[in-house]
């Protein structure tokens, strides 16, 4: 004979069991999604926390103050070569214009900078086109990440720059200085096309010349050759 009622209490005692896995799986997924999101949320925040700091390094860099140069001396580049040994071991500073790189203070013994760590430049005579050889300029090289290397590269003939350095030597009775802090001022006027220049100049001195140069474009010149129908 089968005993139904302990089937009865077996088959609801299955039911009962499968249930609660049921519900152990469903706690565990929820568990399981509700830790994943939290890991997420918990990632970005640090990813957030951490594009703070870079900024705020950046900031800090750009903010970052410039050294102090102490006891510079206000003078011009006419003094300072005139003069070269009266600014001896002095800090100056003066405007000037930049004419070009060059290797005219680089490498010279009695009073060496050399060539792998600094870098020269020539700067033009007050009123004048002519570069200043007499004046050796010698900057040491910034380092890559340094933005003086972007002021650098693309200076120009003709920009207006500011120059703080050290006298360190007076060879050949000029002066030599170390270059500490390069500023530029102001860009060069851009170069215009002499041929523009020549054809406004002419316009003023005879403006029915301009007016005819540009009634000329517009005439058609047909010569009986070309009116002829082959």
């Amino acid at each position: 004979m089968t005993n139904s009622g302990s089937t009865t209490s077996f088959s609801g005692k299955t039911a009962r069991s499968l249930k609660l896995s049921a519900l152990a799986l469903l706690l565990a997924a929820s568990i399981g999604g509700q830790l994943t999101t939290a890991a997420t949320q918990a990632a970005k925040t640090e990813k957030k926390s951490e594009k703070k700091t870079e900024t705020k390094a950046e900031k800090k860099a750009e903010s970052k103050p410039e050294p102090v140069i102490e006891n510079v001396q206000n003078v011009t580049s006419d003094q300072l070569v005139d003069k070269p040994h009266d600014y001896m071991n002095k800090n100056v500073k003066f405007d000037a214009y930049f004419h070009a790189f060059s290797s005219l203070a680089l490498d010279y013994k009695p009073a060496m900078r050399s060539s792998k760590n600094y870098l020269s430049f020539l700067i033009l005579r007050p009123n004048s086109k002519v570069p200043y050889s007499e004046l050796k300029l010698a900057m040491a090289i910034p380092k890559e990440k340094d933005p003086d290397n972007t002021m650098l590269a693309a200076l120009k003939e003709g920009d207006q720059v500011e120059v703080t350095g050290h006298v360190f030597a007076t060879a050949l009775d000029e002066p030599w200085v170390d270059v500490l802090r390069l500023k530029k001022l102001a860009s060069a006027p851009e170069k215009k096309d002499a041929g523009d220049d020549a054809d406004k100049k002419a316009e003023k001195a005879d403006p029915d010349k301009g007016s005819e140069k540009d009634k000329s474009k517009d005439i058609r010149h047909n010569t009986p050759e070309q009116n002829k129908t082959p």
